[in-house]
């Protein structure tokens, strides 16, 4: 936005988590006034650069829950509404292997259409409704509760969401496997 003139304001922000591109395109040229198309190539450019140039940033207890999936033998999978090579350049920049990743361009239908998740589901063989889907957008959590997977909303953008299978936390910093599943297991292929 500052290279428009303009300031990125928590309006902003709220409006245009969790994507897809399209709509925060669309939404930053209403603010600037500037060419979507024009503004669309800065956007893409500045974006890969900087995912390609800076180390991610784990939310605090991602990254330990995680690890502790992965020690007992949970698929994981990162499902995006970023575009692959964006998408790309942050799975070579992130420290922890997955089973699967999932962007917008693998699809034709983005979230908060729920095939980003149930192509992840497919894929890893396992059934959505024995998924936990961990979101921070709307967008997402609508896509993961269609798709039939239990959802964890993280953060303030999700704290309005209901549902049987929705849960809000306002971290993951306590969340651990047990309190996802019950008793912290899973077995991959059922």
């Amino acid at each position: 936005m500052a290279y428009f003139g303009q300031t990125w304001t928590d309006e902003d922000q709220a409006s245009s988590i969790g994507g897809p591109i399209e709509r925060v395109v669309a939404h930053m040229a209403s603010r600037t006034g500037a060419d979507p198309g024009h503004l669309a190539r800065v956007l893409v450019t500045e974006i890969e650069h900087k995912v390609a140039t800076t180390p991610a940033r784990w939310m605090p207890g991602a990254r330990d829950l995680m690890a502790a999936a992965q020690a007992e033998g949970m698929p994981v999978a990162i499902v995006s509404n970023s575009w692959r090579v964006l998408l790309d350049l942050l799975m070579d920049n992130i420290d922890k292997a997955v089973h699967l990743s999932v962007s917008s361009t693998d699809v034709d239908r983005p979230k908060p259409d729920p095939q980003p998740y149930l192509q992840a589901c497919r894929e890893l063989g396992v059934d959505p409704r024995r998924c936990v889907v961990i979101e921070d957008s709307p967008t997402g959590a609508a896509a993961g509760i269609a798709a039939g997977c239990a959802v964890l909303g993280v953060g303030p953008a999700v704290g309005d969401i209901t549902g049987d299978r929705f849960r809000h936390v306002d971290s993951l910093a306590d969340v651990t496997l047990e309190s996802l599943s019950g008793d912290g297991r899973q077995d991959p292929q059922a």
